[in-house]
């Protein structure tokens, strides 16, 4: 009998996939399956798990042509054989050897469709703990309205024939495709239990080389569902968590990959926010992404991205209100690596430092000089600048961090 089928979406993974795989066969529960599917890769990754196959019978091989890990996830829920099914990412590995068969024993003596556990996430080299739920609530059976989850499905246990009997797989999306499958299985469950166990550790990626303008699209429309579907159940907890994400974690992300002609991100934007004012009825709001297309149509906001990105480190002028401002922008546009220090004209300590960042005289500074300062220092520092003999160096317009405070 198999317990649990592993499913694991392939796709130029080689990399890190054999280390994906041995975790699989570390856990203590061994009556399990390992369905790979492979989405088209053209890296070594066929060949790794053709070896695995080879050794062990337990291991499937799929194929099918690119079409995102969404569609290859449903073909793997559709081919398992497991009472239980249970997501890997081929760059991902599991982490307590146990954790699995802990999971398994819950959803079967508590008699739940769905149990969650621990997770740790990997970056920089570094392991480091998420905290997802409270030592309260472990091994206790949960109501999904009291904590409306929608991110880390991996870190959960899905009985099979709760996602068949009731039609829950991913959307054909290229990216957000997780979050509307694992809303709709928890909530359809209505309740789940949580281990006190480490299953998964997920590998942090670059985020934004992970997206063009279609994955943006793909995006926008799995927030909306979402945000839909909070909104016909009444899950006020969801529907504020995916705004948050739509105005502000994945704000720029969006607005990066739209230019002056795309009607389809532009026409999901004015939708998203229709959303909101049909839940708030606030006739003023408009959400955020929808905002911060005028700075990004602003030739004087595309000249300035162009100059901080040809720019190899550069340092703030200004620690204060608007500097710190300014800080917040490039770390949101994932810029923060390029800041150097802060400069100022005059400091008073031999050690200052702003969020972790470095507040040093102005001396002999080599790096490009961005000035975050108000309007009525403005004059004085470029008076102080240009006696000092700098060239490289860009007022920026006080208008534009004003606009940013606003948001």
């Amino acid at each position: 009998m198999v317990k649990i089928s592993i499913i694991i979406p392939i796709y130029n993974c080689e990399e890190y996939l054999e280390e994906c795989i041995k975790s699989v066969f570390c856990q203590t529960l061994k009556e399990l399956e390992i369905i790979c599917i492979n989405d088209g890769s053209t890296d070594g990754s066929v060949q790794i798990v053709k070896k695995f196959c080879a050794e062990d019978e337990r291991v499937i091989l799929l194929h099918q042509e690119n079409q995102g890990a969404g569609a290859a996830r449903n073909r793997g829920i559709k081919k398992a054989k497991g009472k239980y099914v249970a997501f890997l990412d081929g760059d991902d590995y599991y982490l307590d050897p146990e954790a699995l068969e802990l999971m398994y024993k819950e959803c079967e003596t508590k008699r739940v469709s769905i149990c969650a556990s621990l997770r740790k996430f990997l970056e920089n080299g570094r392991e480091e703990l998420l905290e997802l739920f409270q030592d309260t609530v472990k091994n206790n059976i949960l109501k999904y309205e009291d904590f409306q989850l929608d991110y880390e499905y991996q870190s959960f246990l899905f009985l099979r024939k709760h996602l068949i009997e009731n039609e829950i797989f991913f959307p054909s999306y290229r990216r957000f495709q997780d979050p509307p499958f694992l809303v709709k299985a928890l909530y359809k469950a209505q309740k789940f239990t949580v281990v006190d166990t480490y299953l998964y550790c997920y590998r942090v990626p670059n985020v934004r080389t992970r997206f063009n303008r279609k994955k943006a699209e793909d995006l926008l429309c799995g927030l909306i569902d979402n945000l839909l579907f909070a909104q016909k159940h009444n899950l006020e907890i969801l529907f504020q968590n995916t705004l948050f994400r739509l105005e502000y974690e994945y704000s720029s992300i969006i607005c990066n990959n739209i230019n002056m002609d795309d009607l389809k991100i532009l026409s999901l934007l004015l939708k998203a926010n229709q959303i909101v004012y049909e839940q708030y009825r606030t006739e003023d709001y408009v959400i955020r992404p929808l905002k911060m297309l005028s700075f990004y149509m602003n030739p004087y906001e595309k000249r300035l991205l162009a100059l901080i990105n040809e720019t190899d480190e550069i340092v703030l002028y200004g620690a204060g209100k608007y500097g710190q401002i300014f800080l917040d922008y490039l770390e949101q546009h994932e810029l923060l690596y390029k800041v150097k220090s802060f400069v100022v004209s005059d400091i008073k300590e031999d050690k200052a430092y702003v969020r972790g960042i470095p507040v040093n005289q102005l001396k002999d500074e080599k790096a490009f000089i961005f000035v975050t300062v108000g309007r009525k220092n403005q004059e004085q520092i470029k008076l102080f600048l240009d006696k000092m003999g700098y060239k490289n160096y860009e007022f920026v317009k006080t208008e534009f961090l004003e606009l940013l405070d606003c948001e």
